[in-house]
């Protein structure tokens, strides 16, 4: 049967928005979106999406730490029954160091490999998340913010995703093998792969 483009647009379209799912903690429909053997790799996780999953409900009892996806419009390549799709989206995590409460802002882009699945609807076969830029603020105006940023010593991270990676190492999560920044060697094998995937 022939792929009608437009409701395949829309479907996929509404699958990359409702990762939100996560920050609403609404686990059951966020499994949904990915297919059968479906799969995720971010800053601290690279694996199948049941252990993600997992992870992600033992980091949302921790009243400590607050976390928000905002995804913009997907830009989306569809060929028979697999589509490619590529997003911005900034991630916000509220913590804290120390006494001091602050923001970090994430900029990244998710890149997805879709399949249409035996149901007919289209799920996310693989999701990776591709590093840009990020940024630490504190939430309320702090003296003592600069000297707190001198001493955490934040280039030890790549410039990408630093503060991000000191706010996991301060909750003992490790780093995921492979991450993948902007404009890298590893992003353009990334998508050469997935080219020839499609």
């Amino acid at each position: 049967m022939p792929i009608n483009h437009a409701i395949a647009l829309s479907e996929i379209s509404q699958a990359v928005a409702r990762f939100s799912f996560r920050d609403e903690e609404r686990w059951d429909e966020l499994r949904d979106l990915f297919a059968p053997r479906g799969s995720i790799a971010v800053s601290w996780y690279s694996g199948p999406i049941e252990g993600f999953i997992e992870a992600s409900r033992v980091m949302a009892g921790s009243p400590e730490v607050l976390t928000k996806h905002w995804l913009g419009t997907p830009r989306i390549e569809i060929h028979d029954q697999r589509a490619l799709s590529e997003v911005d989206v900034t991630i916000k995590v509220r913590s804290k160091i120390g006494w001091l409460e602050v923001d970090v802002t994430s900029f990244a882009r998710f890149f997805d490999r879709f399949v249409e699945c035996d149901d007919g609807r289209w799920r996310i076969s693989e999701r990776v998340a591709i590093y840009e830029q990020d940024r630490i603020d504190p939430v309320k105006p702090s003296a003592l913010f600069w000297l707190l940023y001198r001493l955490a010593r934040f280039q030890r991270y790549p410039a990408q995703f630093r503060h991000l990676a000191f706010g996991l190492a301060r909750k003992g999560l490790p780093l995921a093998t492979g991450i993948i920044v902007a404009h890298s060697d590893e992003e353009k094998m990334l998508k050469r792969a997935a080219k020839f995937w499609l």
